[in-house]
């Protein structure tokens, strides 16, 4: 059952062509820094692109991604940088508005996906910040504020770009589903479709006419047209695992850890919601002992053992039992983040048949490798989720 829709925001929402919009965006920054520093900064933010596109640390924003390369190039300090993109997007980017035009359905089908109860996702290229993402919706004649949404995806909070499956992993793990509950409805193949796909989502391929591929898609009409036949969000078949959701999954889950860690006081990491739940960094160690001695250990010994026999964890210690792992959950998700690093390191070492290894789960019966992995997953979200609630930051 499809419990949330991702929507692209460019030539899907808003007819916004990259042949005039991002050749024009990019004359406006170049005037504007020439104006301000003295020197162009197009080619700047053409490496700033290469680099979130790029290998890079899971727990950095592409914000804080592109900062670093505009700082690195023009030696300003970041705080002056950030001030000039702020004068910039508040003063110019909004002349841009001329290079678009509102695509007719969207009003509506956000409307008719709100009153099927889905959760709304603006998953748009997260390259810009939070306001160039709000001002193209308000263009799109679109609500423009995040409380319309469960999530919209800016550089700002999204730890990938969208070429990445670990984009859409982090989505689902914000939004608190699994990937088989959403689907993603865009125009771009290599954007929208193919890395969704990967990442285990369903999608629908926006194209200027019916599709005639084996990929569900059509106009932004045809699928208003479908989701508002009776149950049609319900009669989704949702894509089979593959072991190559494994890695998008565990790198995108501790993305969106990070990114539900930002700016938590201090006195919360300590804090119960309720007496009998764990403190957000009781959450945090559990998910870093998990990891150790649970997660990683199975899946290395379905490889170095004959279908072996996999007992059933331990259950965890209460709220009034658990041991804290470091001074806060910052510094504990630090270290959860280097164990997972170990765990992605030995997957991806993983020949195609190790996948299907068989083992034997106390609880589950006959398994494989991949279920396993993807169950490894399938744990992080609930717990991410659970931190969600308690510090009251779900999406």
């Amino acid at each position: 059952m499809i419990k949330a829709v991702l929507l692209d925001l460019d030539d899907t929402l808003l007819i916004n062509p990259d042949s005039t919009f991002v050749i024009a965006y990019l004359g406006q920054i170049d005037r504007f820094f020439t104006q301000r520093w003295g020197k162009p900064l197009s080619r700047v933010l053409l490496k700033t692109l290469h680099a979130m596109n790029g290998e890079r640390d899971m727990r950095q924003t592409n914000d804080e991604v592109a900062l670093d390369v505009i700082n690195q190039s023009t030696e300003r300090s970041i705080g002056e940088i950030q001030t000039a993109f702020e004068e910039f997007y508040h003063e110019v980017f909004p002349q841009l508005r001329s290079c678009t035009q509102p695509v007719s359905a969207a009003h509506d089908l956000l409307a008719t996906l709100k009153r099927h109860n889905c959760a709304l996702v603006i998953a748009t290229n997260p390259l810009y910040p939070a306001t160039a993402v709000y001002q193209r919706l308000a263009w799109a004649g679109l609500p423009d504020t995040p409380e319309s949404y469960a999530l919209v995806t800016h550089s700002e909070n999204m730890h990938f770009t969208k070429s990445h499956a670990a984009y859409y992993a982090e989505i689902v793990a914000r939004v608190g589903i699994e990937p088989d509950e959403a689907i993603m409805v865009g125009d771009n193949p290599s954007n929208d479709i193919a890395p969704a796909q990967q990442a285990g989502l369903s999608v629908f391929h926006i194209t200027a006419e019916s599709s005639q591929s084996n990929i569900p898609g059509g106009t932004l009409d045809d699928f208003y047209r479908e989701i508002t036949q009776e149950n049609w969000l319900d009669t989704v078949i949702p894509p089979a695992i593959t072991s190559s959701m494994i890695i998008p999954e565990l790198t995108g889950n501790v993305s969106a850890l990070f990114g539900m860690l930002t700016d938590v006081k201090p006195h919360f990491w300590e804090q119960h919601p309720d007496p009998e739940e764990w403190s957000p960094i009781q959450v945090i160690c559990h998910l870093l002992e998990s990891e150790t001695t649970v997660q990683r250990p199975r899946l290395e010994q379905i490889v170095q053992q004959q279908n072996p026999f996999l007992a059933s964890p331990q259950s965890p210690p209460g709220p009034h039992q658990a041991q804290t792992c470091a001074p806060n959950g910052w510094q504990a998700a630090i270290r959860f983040a280097q164990e997972r690093q170990k765990t992605l390191d030995f997957v991806r070492n993983l020949q195609q048949a190790d996948w299907q290894r068989p083992a034997r789960h106390s609880i589950f019966g006959p398994t494989t490798l991949l279920e396993m992995a993807h169950f490894t997953a399938q744990h992080d979200r609930l717990h991410i989720n659970q931190l969600c609630q308690t510090l009251g930051r779900c999406e």
